[in-house]
């Protein structure tokens, strides 16, 4: 669906006549670049030559590149993404219905002049998260059966988490292999961690 919105020139920043004014939308979800459209006082403008925008979730940002007065009429037409309280809808539903508090150690890591890795832990600090312990299954790849990992959360999508960072749930602990982001329409629903089980933690 096309939101139309209509303004003037008054309702941009700066002062009438003044370039580079800036005119923010009410958008509720992230405009997209397909289809979105700029009128003046009934003339199309050009991107990128007339004006530029700032594709926001919320209050989509134009500056109009060339004077702006007052009194013009400013007609903008754009779709926007429906998507953008996915990431709540997340909070909301599996964290709020399946979330476990866990406790969180970032790791740095080093190489040592040998070529080792060398691990050195970080602050702890709680975390809520869907907890999985993932099924035994296995890959089979040219090299034979390759065990996938041993357990995977689900976290926030605004949560901080690092591949080799530690993990420690029901008094075991757990090393982050992979972190993935699971996107749909351009919004980060969540974040998925892949866990292999630490037997010397």
């Amino acid at each position: 669906m096309v939101d139309t919105e209509n303004y003037t020139g008054a309702d941009c920043s700066g002062s009438s006549g003044g370039s580079n004014r800036v005119l923010t939308l009410a958008n509720i979800g992230t405009t997209k670049p397909g289809g979105f459209l700029v009128y003046v006082s009934g003339l199309a403008l050009s991107l990128t030559t007339e004006y530029t925008v700032d594709h926001n979730n919320t209050g989509t940002e134009i500056t109009f590149l060339n004077g702006m007065w007052d009194d013009m009429t400013i007609v903008v037409s754009y779709y926007q993404s429906v998507v953008s309280s996915l990431s709540t809808d997340f909070v909301n539903g599996p964290i709020a219905d399946f979330g476990v508090s866990v406790v969180r150690t970032p790791v740095t890591t080093t190489t040592n002049f040998h070529g080792d890795k060398i691990y050195t832990d970080g602050t702890d600090a709680a975390m809520e998260v869907v907890f999985d312990t993932y099924k035994e299954s296995h890959n089979l790849d040219k090299a034979g059966l390759t065990k996938v990992y041993d357990a995977r959360i689900f976290i926030k999508p605004d949560a901080t988490l690092n591949k080799y960072d530690k993990i420690t749930y029901d008094s075991k602990v757990y090393r982050v292999e992979e972190v993935s982001i699971r996107n749909f329409d351009g919004t980060t629903v969540f974040y998925v961690a892949g866990l292999f089980y630490l037997e010397d933690e």
